[in-house]
């Protein structure tokens, strides 16, 4: 099975019902296999509209995942912090990450290799999957903790997982 194709499981049988995301190459995949199990899904053209539109879900009494790249989650740091977190309103989200291994851009490498870092301070829980063959018990679980403490959880997604340069696209 393919890591695209384990993260949908994984999200289906988290229950996710909306997936806020911004347009990334490597997650296209997902985002089609969603489309496909009639998971609502909807584009957004800033990463903190995806994080207030995941946290708003829950207000109506949905359940949400939000779908970007590391440089995007840095975009949304205040929007974590001063709604999701302090609110207790809790999202999935599922980061490509870069920055780190494989990287070829420098533009990447600040935000994306000292995320975990950024989110250990901001007391958000992650993970960082590094094996393509945990991906869907890893977001199952990672969506029932989001979801029974009220808190956002991310998923750290490695370039080891999803390829990287060239591979990736």
């Amino acid at each position: 099975m393919s890591w695209e194709a384990e993260i949908v499981d994984g999200l289906l049988d988290a229950e996710i019902d909306l997936v806020t995301q911004l347009p990334d190459g490597a997650m296209g995949a997902v985002l089609e296999g969603l489309q496909e199990s009639d998971v609502d899904t909807l584009r957004v053209e800033r990463e903190e509209s995806a994080i207030a539109a995941a946290s708003g879900a829950w207000v109506t009494g949905e359940r949400a995942a939000v779908m970007c790249q590391s440089s995007g989650l840095a975009n949304a740091i205040n929007a974590i912090g001063s709604l999701s977190a302090p609110a207790r309103l809790p999202f999935l989200a599922l980061v490509t990450r870069r920055g780190d291994l494989g990287e070829f851009n420098v533009a990447q490498v600040p935000a994306g290799y000292g995320l975990p870092g950024m989110m250990d301070e901001m007391g958000v829980r992650h993970t960082v999957v590094e094996e393509p063959g945990t991906l869907r018990k890893t977001v199952r679980m990672a969506a029932d903790s989001a979801f029974s403490t009220r808190t956002p959880y991310v998923v750290f997604l490695d370039a080891t997982v999803t390829g990287y340069g060239q591979e990736a696209q």
